[in-house]
């Protein structure tokens, strides 16, 4: 019993470090494609949108369409158009990683423990499972064997609600000036700024 008991504990730590391997791979090989520019489809709650991000670093623009989110390593700005407003924030670390699912190719070191699910013949397959506190409680990312960037992010909420996206094309060595990833007012003159830092 003690045997089986080791082998299995040796079998799921060789298969976490697997699973961060396959995590710090896609990382490295996102970091290395420069500026990227990533499109999307989002569904949420039955409903799904197209969207897209531009990224650079931690800087950000998410754009789902009747939403878009700027971040420039320190401040948010979240425009929802129909509203009309848009709202400034300094937001905190998990707030950046619930706007921007691609963190999780950096943040997972801290707060989640990884394991190996159920891979097609084209893609890994890593689970995320939350310690106490973490963002999420769960989430599976899905990465392409021979190119190493993601192809599907699933999360799981502590409520259990579901956020799926699926990467559709991936731009490299994008140019963006550092106010791609600020609210400029003059693109929107009639929306109100809501500063809430």
């Amino acid at each position: 019993m003690f045997l089986i008991g080791m082998a299995m504990v040796l079998a799921l730590m060789v298969q976490a470090q697997d699973a961060t391997k396959i995590l710090d791979q896609s990382a490295s090989t996102l970091k290395s494609a420069g500026n990227v520019k990533i499109g999307f489809t989002l569904e949420v709650e039955g409903g799904s949108s197209d969207g897209y991000i531009k990224l650079q670093g931690q800087k950000f623009v998410l754009n789902m369409g009747g939403t878009i989110t700027w971040f420039d390593g320190k401040t948010m700005w979240t425009l929802v158009k129909a509203n009309e407003e848009v709202n400034v924030t300094t937001p905190s670390e998990e707030a950046v990683a619930k706007m921007n699912p691609y963190s999780f190719l950096s943040f997972y070191k801290k707060g989640y423990t990884a394991s190996m699910g159920t891979g097609t013949a084209k893609a890994h397959e890593v689970v995320l499972t939350g310690n106490e506190g973490a963002p999420f409680k769960k989430v599976v990312i899905r990465v392409n064997k021979s190119t190493h960037y993601p192809t599907s992010i699933r999360m799981t909420s502590s409520k259990d609600a579901e956020t799926y996206i699926r990467c559709n094309s991936l731009l490299k060595n994008q140019k963006y000036k550092p106010s791609t990833f600020q609210f400029n007012k003059k693109s929107y003159p009639d929306v109100e700024v809501v500063d809430l830092r």
